[in-house]
């Protein structure tokens, strides 16, 4: 078994794409509508969803976004309830990503936080908010060092 994709449902699909692609940088690889089965699928008859695949620079992690009409209620993902999940990338610059998402209108949970225990111990985290409230985990290893190719 190896990993497909994961999905996150959205309330708009524009703002979602902008986040994820204009925003993080991450590769539009395909959109699509849905055809009668999803009903079946979601256990909804009379769902209809669009759905947008994106990926990282290197394809080894792919997003689906997806958007369902009749759209149901939202549950509040930023306060990290039981049952909700977050992203995570790494090997990025998470204070110039910060910068550049704040400055695009994005939202934080907090300001990049230099963690002093664990695994990232000397390295940068923070938690990005998507336009759904989702949390995107930055990580910034201490180790990592920006490539020479950018």
């Amino acid at each position: 078994m190896r990993h497909h994709h994961t999905a996150l449902h959205v309330t708009d699909m524009e703002q979602s794409e902008r986040f994820y692609v204009d925003g993080l940088g991450l590769a539009r690889l395909d959109a699509w509508t849905s055809g009668p089965y999803i009903g079946e699928l979601y256990g909804r008859p009379d769902v209809t969803v669009r759905a947008m695949l994106l990926a990282t620079g290197d394809g080894s992690f792919r997003l689906e976004l997806a958007h369902a009409e009749p759209l149901l209620p939202a549950v509040d993902p930023s306060r990290a309830q039981p049952g909700t999940a977050h992203l995570a990338f790494t090997d990025i610059d998470v204070r110039e990503v910060y910068a550049r998402m704040t400055a695009l209108g994005y939202s934080a949970v907090s300001e990049p936080v230099a963690p002093t225990s664990g695994p990232i111990a000397g390295g940068w985290l923070v938690y990005l908010l998507d336009p759904d409230g989702n949390r995107v985990e930055l990580i910034q290893p201490p180790e990592w060092r920006p490539s020479q190719d950018t």
